[in-house]
């Protein structure tokens, strides 16, 4: 019968990694579990017309919602975005709505060809009446290490952080997404596709496949280090 004996640093190394990459296949896991149950829920509301924006309804994902009032200067520009081939940001822009006061709109996707100024945003003077979506928090993306925001506006941001920018803004502390075709609207942010599970599927098979490859070759390394030394203990035996 053969002997396993992998040796102390290999076994010490499989111990640390081993876990460590079940946990992230996982943790990919459940966040295609949290997409799909995202994506079943704006499907169901796809189907709801558009109601007038009220306190009620702003906790409501994926609800499309009625606004009436303006743009206010106050903006921020979210960084490293990409629509179309093309760099640049996305615009959210404080909005002054009659009925429940100012709000977060996502207007959409800017594009810019240079990193040493902030890309001008055109804000209209004039009231407007716009249908937008509240837009859930996806929790998807750990908040890692701390973000320098200037005291001036616009505001260019690494990621979306909708707590800290409404406290920013003093508006409701929620994302609300600007349908396409809408006035004022930039190129749309996506919607559906950001709720594709395809992606974290594909994490995950390749956290778990690594996995077992981890130990694969552990059982291998094992199997063939003992082999080696019971060869080398044979050789010396025939000689003696």
């Amino acid at each position: 019968m053969k002997k396993f004996t992998p040796g102390w640093r290999m076994t010490a190394f499989v111990i640390v990694m081993l876990p460590l990459l079940l946990g992230l296949g996982n943790w990919q896991v459940q966040r295609g579990a949290l997409k799909r149950d995202l994506e079943s829920q704006y499907l169901e509301k796809l189907t709801e017309l558009p109601k007038p924006v009220s306190v009620d309804v702003m906790s409501q994902p994926f609800q499309a919602l009625k606004l009436t009032g303006r743009y206010q200067p106050e903006s921020f520009l979210v960084d490293n975005q990409v629509s179309n081939g093309k760099t640049g940001y996305w615009v959210f822009q404080v909005f002054d709505d009659t009925s429940i006061g100012p709000v977060l709109i996502n207007r959409g996707f800017i594009a810019s060809t240079t990193r040493d100024q902030l890309p001008p945003v055109p804000i209209p003077k004039e009231s407007l009446a716009l249908v937008a979506t509240v837009w859930p928090e996806l929790g998807l993306i750990p908040a890692w290490g701390p973000q320098e925001w200037s005291n001036d506006w616009p505001k260019r941001i690494q990621r979306v952080n909708i707590a800290r920018m409404a406290a920013a803004a003093a508006t409701w502390p929620a994302e609300l997404r600007l349908e396409a075709g809408q006035p004022s609207g930039l190129e749309p942010a996506p919607f559906a596709s950001r709720l594709s599970d395809d992606k974290h599927r594909g994490y995950a098979a390749t956290w778990f496949g690594l996995a077992v490859a981890l130990l694969l070759g552990y059982l291998f390394l094992g199997f063939s280090t003992a082999a080696t030394r019971q060869g080398a203990q044979d050789d010396n035996l025939g000689n003696g």
